[in-house]
């Protein structure tokens, strides 16, 4: 062991600056043993308060007969929010959940001491922890059992089919620091921070950013742990971190901390390679990063978990207009007509919500940029850096312009960059109304209209994919530029349809779902429900069922409805945007030649009359049946039979 090392265990066995640590020195032999049993069922993933083990039941496999030792990993207890993965090698199982923590830290899992019971199901659960009040900070072991029909009465020995998995806890939940030193605002009297490497204990002010900032961390496997604490500032970021092999990446087992706010704290623990590698996501500003070599716990105690971007707050939006031009290149969307394509954006969100979405616009006096556009040709990084700068010099900030405010940064194309958003600031090269209703989408915190890719299948082939704007019959696909309806799924997010129009369906039955593609200022103009929403067997995933009937390019979606699956693969890891992704199924798999256009196959994806699709989880069997009413009006209906399993 080096001496950096030494002395940093050293330190944390003491009094660090009049504050009291407690640590666990139980060896594992010195807790009982416990194991699951078979190969049928696993623990797959845990995630407690931002932190996410992804094991894949490594007890099944590592020669421990269903049990993992997971204590090098330390998940710091705050809310006590968790969710809960099974593993299964065919079907789905029921599976009870309980939870242990050694708070006393005498070396047993006592009956007090269980912090989780009364969770079940045969999919991914979530549930709270009763996290215990200690006096002082606090790491001990913390004991996981899944068990196959029943509850894990006790947290020793065998307890039957299913996985045990042992964990180190860190709590501090009596008001103090669970670090020597406070998390100082490097923002206060220190401009943004221009460097890549992090330097130990020394906290610098991260960039303003509605993207991301990244950072690296060397000499890291000169100790046994890093922690990396961000605080401060305004916005909502989630932190990242990787121990070699480049940057963390949305989807893979890196570890996360996702809170509410900017209070984020990162363990790494046994970093091998020299360099750690950090990403801060999100929309923030002045918020502080700092990397604590050696140390085990972190400086910020973080907040509510994130579960992400959970829908738009407001019934408005009012979009602020900025038109850019050069010395030599105009920018050739005159006033009278960004006042047209607007008001044809207005009456677009005035139907698509129904009479139940206002948009409003103010438009900025023209900016004019004497330099030739072909500098910035050259340079897109400092274009961007410019007109944002020119619009902070307006008054407005472009990344916290205020609420239910989002930015339109109008301008020649500049190199080959194409009309792009994300919240709050659209990027408009191409001056047309469905390029501004799409970018609006964007801007506002949705992802495209996807649509999930199976080879020969339909859904949950060995390999599905995503493929971006899949959905080519939805604004938020490839249906933008003929303003096409939002799918019935990303309506939901702005509180535009209503519980009652697209129910939940649990019962076995003939449901009638109306055309939704009909609606205005006034409503829906259906006389029952436009849409049905069903649960998949492991309760996971949402299908949103629509019945879309004026698309003029693809009119065979008369004889059918469109299947849109929320949240299946979900990676997303901005928490700026929507945390819920819209796949589309093709209902008929390999039907096109993708020749000439890679999204050709997805041209056919209703489901028709006649034809049935089941839910791969095992929850239910859709058909359709019949259709009737006045075509290509609201009242235009069609029949799905629904049989639950």
């Amino acid at each position: 062991m080096n001496n950096r090392k030494l002395k940093y265990k050293l330190l944390t066995s003491a009094c660090l600056l009049g504050m009291a640590y407690t640590t666990s020195a139980l060896a594992q032999s010195q807790y009982c043993t416990a194991n699951g049993g078979n190969t049928y069922e696993w623990i797959d993933s845990v995630s407690i308060d931002g932190y996410t083990n992804t094991s894949g039941g490594q007890g099944r496999d590592n020669g421990l007969d269903g049990y993992s030792d997971f204590t090098s990993q330390t998940v710091s207890l705050t809310q006590g929010t968790v969710s809960l993965t099974p593993g299964f090698r065919a079907g789905a199982y029921p599976e009870y959940w309980t939870i242990w923590i050694d708070t006393n830290q005498n070396g047993e899992f006592e009956q007090n001491e269980k912090v989780l019971s009364n969770l079940s199901g045969n999919g991914a659960v979530t549930g709270n922890i009763n996290v215990p009040t200690v006096t002082q900070p606090t790491t001990t072991r913390m004991r996981i059992a899944m068990k196959y029909n029943s509850e894990a009465t006790q947290a020793c020995g065998g307890i039957g089919s299913g996985e045990v998995e042992d964990y180190t806890v860190f709590i501090d939940n009596d008001g103090g620091d669970p670090t020597p030193t406070n998390m100082p605002d490097a923002c206060q009297n220190n401009p943004p921070f221009e460097g890549r490497n992090l330097v130990d204990g020394q906290a610098v002010c991260m960039p303003a950013t509605s993207k991301h900032a990244s950072f690296s961390i060397p000499n890291s496997n000169e100790y046994d742990s890093i922690a990396i604490s961000t605080s401060h500032g305004i916005g909502n970021l989630t932190l990242a971190a990787k121990n070699g092999g480049g940057f963390p990446q949305a989807g893979d087992d890196s570890p996360r901390s996702k809170h509410v706010g900017n209070s984020e704290c990162v363990i790494i623990n046994n970093p091998s390679d020299y360099w750690t590698n950090v990403i801060a996501r999100g929309l923030f500003k002045d918020a502080s990063i700092v990397a604590d070599l050696g140390a085990t716990s972190c400086r910020v105690t973080p907040g509510e978990v994130d579960n992400g971007n959970e829908g738009y707050a407001f019934d408005s939006v009012n979009v602020v207009v900025y038109q850019f031009s050069f010395n030599d290149t105009p920018l050739e969307w005159s006033l009278d007509q960004i006042q047209q394509d607007m008001a044809t954006v207005k009456q677009y969100y005035d139907e698509q919500s129904y009479g139940r979405f206002n948009v409003t616009w103010d438009i900025k006096p023209p900016i004019f940029i004497n330099e030739s556009k072909s500098v910035y040709d050259r340079d897109t990084p400092a274009w961007r850096d410019l007109f944002r700068s020119r619009i902070r010099s307006s008054g407005v900030d472009p990344d916290f312009p205020g609420e239910a405010t989002i930015i339109l940064m109008a301008a020649p194309q500049v190199a080959n960059l194409n009309s792009q958003a994300g919240p709050p600031l659209m990027e408009i090269y191409h001056h047309a109304p469905g390029t501004i209703a799409h970018e609006m989408g964007h801007a506002l915190g949705l992802r495209h209209s996807m649509a999930v890719e199976a080879g020969n299948s339909i859904l949950r082939s060995n390999n599905d994919t995503i493929t971006n704007y899949g959905n080519v019959y939805a604004m938020m696909g490839m249906g933008a530029h003929t303003l096409e309806e939002y799918n019935l799924m990303f309506k939901s997010y702005f509180n535009w349809i209503r519980d009652s129009e697209v129910p939940v369906v649990s019962t076995s039955g003939v449901y009638r779902i109306h055309a939704f593609d009909h609606g205005t200022a006034a409503g829906t103009n259906a006389p029952g429900e436009i849409g049905i929403r069903l649960k998949s067997g492991d309760g996971n995933l949402t299908y949103w069922l629509e019945y879309r009937t004026t698309n003029p390019r693809y009119p065979n979606t008369k004889n059918g409805i469109l299947v849109n699956l929320q949240g299946y693969l979900e990676n997303e890891a901005d928490p700026a945007f929507w945390n819920h992704r819209s796949a589309m199924l093709d209902m008929n798999p390999n039907s096109q030649s993708t020749a000439n256009w890679n999204l050709e196959d997805q041209t056919d994806s209703e489901l028709e009359i006649g034809k049935s699709f089941t839910d791969p989880w095992g929850g239910f069997r859709i058909t359709l049946i019949a259709k009737g009413g006045a075509e290509d009006t609201a009242s235009a209906w069609i029949d799905v039979r629904v049989e639950m399993f």
